[in-house]
C-alpha cells in the first residue's frame, strides 16, 4: 500500500534527510551493511540480530516500501542503536552514532510537527 497525503509528504522529507546524512563525509560507517565477515566481527550477528544501514533505508524509501513514517524512523533508529550496542560507549563509532541519533530525532520531530 502506497502512503498518501501527509504520511507521503513526511516520507518524502525523510528521504531528503537520509540523502543529506548519506552525503556527509562522516556517514561512511552507516552507508552500507556492516561487512562483519570481511572485518572478522564474528560476534556481530549475535549482538546485532536485526542489521540495518542508511543505504538500505534509502532503497526502501526509493521503492516506496514504507507505509508509514514511523516504520522508516524505526529503521533509522535501528542503525544508530545497532552501532551503539556493538561498539563500546564513548568509542568513536558510538559517539558518531549518538550524534547522528540526536540530529535525526531533532529533524524527525520537526518533520512531524510541520
Amino acid at each position: 500500500m502506497t502512503p498518501t497525503g501527509d504520511e507521503a509528504e513526511v516520507l518524502r522529507r525523510l528521504a531528503k534527510t537520509i540523502n543529506g546524512f548519506l552525503s556527509r563525509p562522516d556517514s561512511g560507517p552507516f552507508q552500507e551493511p556492516v561487512d562483519w565477515r570481511g572485518l572478522e566481527l564474528w560476534d556481530y550477528p549475535e549482538i546485532v540480530p536485526n542489521m540495518m544501514d542508511l543505504g538500505t533505508v534509502k532503497r526502501k524509501l526509493d521503492r516506496e516500501q514504507y507505509e508509514t513514517a514511523y516504520a522508516c524512523a524505526s529503521d533509522v533508529r535501528l542503525v544508530w542503536n545497532n552501532c551503539m550496542a556493538y561498539n563500546a560507549e564513548g568509542s568513536d563509532f558510538w559517539l558518531l552514532a549518538k550524534a547522528y541519533s540526536k540530529r535525526f530525532e531533532d529533524r524527525y520531530r520537526k518533520l512531524k510537527a510541520e
